[in-house]
């Protein structure tokens, strides 16, 4: 029996959701450009293996002053953002929901509303979480959760005890560390949305849209 893993971001969707968050939130801002453009600068390191993804993720979080509010009103957004291939192959989704997992650095908060109409049960959907004090502020990410961590998407997919073969598909390093680590049996570089020649490189098959996913994961 073979599992499909999903990156979230840039792969099932066109955008980074954490730097869109970003946008909303600082929309206000009188140095927003110059932040936006170092938070972006932040992913991008975190993309191509430069720095760490816990590095990454705590960096932009602290660039980031919002609260559950923005956060749910951005979350409904990335439902028009679904890639394009994706959305052309949702049957293939419903029919195979039992061996398709979603594990992403991104957070449940703004990815659930999408992957929900994508037919995806939630306990198949592995994230990062959002902090949030008493009055609704982001404080912070859940740092007991695997995915916050170094190793986060390997040490989750160990953590959930699948068995048979499994194929990662994402856009970015961390994605491929999980093939690289021997955890993932094939690395499926996701080109539709963003293309890194350094993650391409590594991959087992490089895929243009989801549709070339799909021919590669049913023929091994």
């Amino acid at each position: 029996m073979k599992k499909l893993i999903i990156d979230f971001d840039s792969t099932l969707v066109k955008v980074e959701t954490l730097d869109k968050l970003a946008e909303k939130a600082l929309e206000n801002n009188a140095n927003y450009e110059k932040i936006l453009c170092e938070i972006k600068s932040i992913t991008e390191l975190g993309m191509v293996g430069e720095i760490t993804f816990p590095e990454s993720l705590s960096r932009r979080i602290a660039l980031i002053r919002t609260n559950s509010k923005t956060v749910a009103e951005v979350a409904k957004t990335f439902e028009q953002e679904i890639s394009n291939s994706v959305l052309a192959n949702l049957e293939y989704f419903r029919k195979n929901k039992e061996d398709i997992f979603i594990i992403t650095g991104g957070f449940e908060d703004l990815i659930f509303p999408t992957t929900d109409k994508l037919g995806i049960e939630r306990s198949h959907v592995l994230a990062n979480r959002f902090v949030f004090d008493e009055k609704g502020i982001l404080t912070g990410v859940d740092k007991n959760s695997l995915l916050a961590n170094v190793n986060g998407k390997s040490n989750q997919i160990k953590a959930l005890g699948l068995q048979g073969e499994i194929v990662i598909v994402g856009d970015g390093w961390t994605d491929f560390e999980v093939r690289k680590s021997g955890v993932a049996n094939k690395f499926i570089a996701y080109v539709e949305n963003v293309f890194r020649e350094n993650v391409a490189r590594e991959a087992d098959y490089v895929a243009k849209d989801f549709g070339q996913v799909i021919e590669y994961f049913d023929s091994i």
